[in-house]
This record gives structure tokens, C-alpha cells and sequence, in this order.
């Protein structure tokens, strides 16, 4: 995922230079697979690997839902991420009967698979912008 190539890239040193007391973590939805808005391509487990990487700095940390314009899959995002951190295993799971539950159809599980929307991330432009993240984290003193 382009996304976790990113962070595992740069999360260490950003915390190095940052020495942050305490982290905010937005978890926008907005850029799973079949989100309307179709920019990004990623699951709520790809996701999930992220904030887990977050956590694993053991500060106080703050996580923020946003983001995300196909209601069900925020809803399964979200749910995705907090069952990770409490490891509760929804591998299995399919969405309960609610006022809602048609919506999650036709397959009515809590997995998002990614579609098949091509990646135009090529390895040299995600170098530049870890690159880029790089040079400006040297900025910092």
C-alpha cells in the first residue's frame, strides 16, 4: 500500500523531531476503495496497519474518524480499526441487522476488498515525496 510505504518511511523520524508528548490521528474513510470521491484505493486493514504503527509509539494518543463519503464502508473502517486495536478478530464477521443494513449489501461483510484501479504511484515519485518529507523534517531543530 502507497500509503504505508509513506508512513513507514517517515513516521519515525517525524516522532523524532517532534518529540510529541501526545498524537492526533485522523482516520479519514475517504480514501477507501468505493468511496465516491475515488482517489485513493485502500482497505480499512491497510488503514488499520497505519494507526496500529502510530500506537506503537505508546503515547497518549487521540484517534479521529473523518472523511468518507459511502457511509457503510466509514462505518466498517472505523469498526475495522477499533476491533485491531482491542484485537478482536471480524475476519469472519458479517454486519448485524440495524436500521441501516441494507445499505451494506449485497454482501453484507465487513471486509473491503481493493478494487482494480490502477496504482500511479510509481516507486520513483514516492521516493520524491518521502524524499521531500525528509528534507523538510531537516528543517526542524
Amino acid at each position: 500500500m502507497t500509503l504505508a510505504r509513506v508512513i513507514e518511511s517517515t513516521l519515525d523520524e517525524v516522532v523524532e523531531r517532534f518529540k510529541p508528548d501526545a498524537i492526533v490521528c485522523q482516520c479519514g474513510a475517504d480514501g477507501v476503495s468505493g468511496d465516491p470521491h475515488q482517489a485513493f484505493n485502500y482497505t480499512p486493514s491497510g488503514l488499520s496497519g497505519v494507526v496500529s504503527r502510530v500506537i506503537s509509539y505508546n503515547r497518549p494518543t487521540l484517534l479521529l474518524g473523518g472523511g468518507g463519503y459511502n457511509h457503510p464502508n466509514v462505518a466498517r473502517t472505523w469498526t475495522t480499526i477499533t476491533a485491531d486495536l482491542l484485537q478482536i478478530d471480524l475476519s469472519n464477521e458479517e454486519v448485524p441487522e440495524h436500521k441501516y443494513f441494507t445499505e451494506y449489501g449485497p454482501g453484507f461483510e465487513m471486509k473491503i476488498k481493493a478494487n482494480n484501479k490502477r496504482n500511479e504511484n510509481d516507486s520513483d515519485y514516492l521516493d520524491s515525496v518521502i524524499n521531500t518529507v525528509n528534507k523538510n523534517l531537516d528543517l526542524i531543530k
